[in-house]
């Protein structure tokens, strides 16, 4: 079976993990913590079943899940078992990364006998890890064979974090005095974050103003990662103007001369019970304003590598206990959750603003059901328009650069700005060649026609260019391709730097025919001829022998738009 393709975006897992986050700001219990995001995870990837499991020791326990039969989920909490390759959860404590089995059947190494119960076939596990090392794993079952994509493993692997954040607050705070404020003051927090979009610095002040209050410390601040170095981005309110000015004028690194520098140095949660009788400390202009004396630092942690640093201090030398320091690790871990969140967004807002320039179109379907499948992939006819410039290699070859750079401009700003102008995606800029494509992402009626529309109005444009060119000794010709036929499309690339693109025969055919055209002339396929045979003049050209193609072909050189009469 064809992998399944991904249907929900990044705002969809985002909102699932606001509304597991909800769940940790209204109690701290475990079990329905975990309950909670068994369901979110199967919803958020269209899993049959979703379980997790926790070691216990030298045995992997199921603790919570959804989906499957009663009985299934009852054979799995009485049968703990050894982490081994018999199962997937064992092999993700093995390999400490996600497993992918696509079709349990056909894996020689699976043994499992609860798959009998249920006959899951395709399954997922992704660890559930701490600063402490990995506690557990988050599995997830098809009963057909249908393979989880990539886009849903990340977003299976973000929901695996979550639930360490959760593991963490609730054994922590499950048996505390303080159980009662400490989980209106996280829970404040965590609903904040599943808030918010891009106002990062209201969450980061709501974690640090909490992180003071419950640490019972007197004052505070953030660091976060900037160009390599850590800056300030908070303090405490009452933080003298003077102080604020001393530490946000140092860029912060792994050192030993501040508790934030040896945090980021050590990567663990650490404390310096008095910096008056600590030799390595030297932040002492700082510590002459505001007084403090005993301080406690944590690392914000993304995949073991630090981004920032959460700092509380005493004024008054008495060390923070080991709750204290604990709880102060789940507010680090907090931050990092509300700088990921961010993150999330600002990517999204980012491959937007990308796909936009190639696909207008595309930006505004991918907050929308369809704008997911158009990204995951898809096919749909489209005709396909290549163009590029005769005579460009040898212009190069003799002018300046920034003559070179002025004509490419030129010339793809008309020829491009045309192509949108008509419903075409621009698919790429290749320095004189250029690909358009047009009925997708949104349909264009007659597409065959409006290419080759496309393709005449830009020959048209152009030699009003190349006249000018040619007045200053630039002799620069434009060829043109168009086929059609059924491609693949989708979004391709990293993050960064996405495209829109489009792939098929179609595609190859229009470039090769780009390829073999005249300067000044536009070549369609048969089955483009064929599509707007009574909307145009154009001459035969036979055997055209094409790289790539088996056989020389007919095309058709477009001489002109006929004048079609109203009846």
């Amino acid at each position: 079976m064809a992998e399944r393709k991904a249907r929900v975006s990044e705002r969809d897992a985002l909102a699932a993990f606001g509304r597991v986050l909800a769940v940790t700001g209204v109690a701290f219990e475990l079990q329905p913590m975990l309950d909670r995001i068994a369901a979110e995870a199967a919803a958020l990837c269209h899993a049959d079943i979703a379980f997790v499991f926790l070691r216990e020791g030298d045995l992997i326990q199921f603790v919570a899940g959804v989906g499957g039969s009663g009985e299934h989920r009852e054979y799995e909490r009485t049968h703990p078992f050894p982490v081994n390759r018999d199962t997937n959860a064992g092999r993700v404590f093995l390999s400490n990364g996600p497993v992918h089995i696509p079709d349990v059947l056909a894996d020689e190494d699976y043994r499992w006998p609860g798959q009998a119960i249920d006959h899951y076939r395709t399954l997922l596990g992704v660890p559930i890890r701490t600063d402490d090392g990995l506690i557990g794993a988050l599995g997830l079952g098809r009963a057909m064979v249908s393979p989880f994509s990539n886009a849903e493993i990340e977003l299976v692997s973000l929901f695996a974090d979550q639930a360490a954040v959760a593991i963490r607050l609730a054994r922590l705070l499950g048996d505390t005095h303080e159980a009662l404020e400490r989980e209106t003051a996280i829970g404040q927090v965590l609903q904040s974050i599943s808030r918010t979009t891009f106002d990062l610095d209201a969450v980061l002040q709501t974690v640090l103003d909490s992180a003071v209050r419950l640490t019972h410390a007197d004052q505070g601040n953030i660091l976060r990662e900037s160009g390599g170095s850590f800056r300030a981005r908070a303090f405490s309110s009452d933080v003298p103007a003077e102080f604020r000015d001393i530490i946000s004028a140092i860029a912060f690194g792994p050192e030993r001369g501040s508790a934030m520098g040896r945090a980021l140095l050590e990567r663990r949660t650490l404390q310096i019970v008095d910096v008056l009788a600590d030799p390595e400390y030297r932040l002492m202009d700082a510590q002459r304003v505001v007084g403090f004396r005993t301080l406690l630092a944590a690392p914000l942690l993304r995949d073991g590598e630090p981004i920032g640093v959460l700092a509380v201090w005493r004024t008054e030398v008495r060390a923070f206990d080991a709750s204290e320091i604990n709880l102060l690790t789940t507010f680090a871990d907090q931050a990092v959750l509300a700088i990921e969140n961010v993150r999330l967004f600002e990517t999204i807002d980012r491959q937007r603003t990308e796909l936009a320039r190639f696909a207008p179109q595309v930006a505004e379907l991918l907050s929308s059901p369809e704008g997911e499948m158009l990204l995951a992939g898809h096919r749909r006819e489209i005709t396909a328009l290549f163009a590029d410039l005769r005579g460009f290699t040898a212009f190069a070859e003799q002018a300046e650069p920034e003559e070179v750079l002025g004509v490419l401009r030129q010339y793809q700003a008309v020829v491009g700005g045309l192509a949108v102008a008509n419903g075409g995606t621009v698919e790429h800029f290749a320095g004189d060649g250029l690909m358009f494509f047009f009925n997708d992402p949104t349909p264009v009626v007659d597409h065959q026609l409006a290419a080759v529309r496309t393709a005449c109005e830009m020959r048209e444009r152009f030699g009003l260019l190349s006249t000018a060119w040619r007045k200053r000794g630039y002799e620069l010709g434009l060829g043109i391709g168009i086929a059609t036929g059924f491609a693949t499309l989708g979004r391709i690339g990293f993050e960064g730097r996405y495209d829109y693109a489009a792939i098929g025969n179609s595609v190859i055919l229009a470039s090769r025919l780009s390829g073999a055209a005249k300067a000044d002339q536009i070549l369609i396929s048969q089955r483009v001829f064929a599509a707007v045979e009574d909307f145009v003049e154009a001459d035969t050209v036979t055997s055209v022998e094409l790289k790539g193609f088996s056989h020389a072909m007919t095309a058709y050189a477009v001489a002109s738009l006929r004048v079609v009469s109203a009846i």
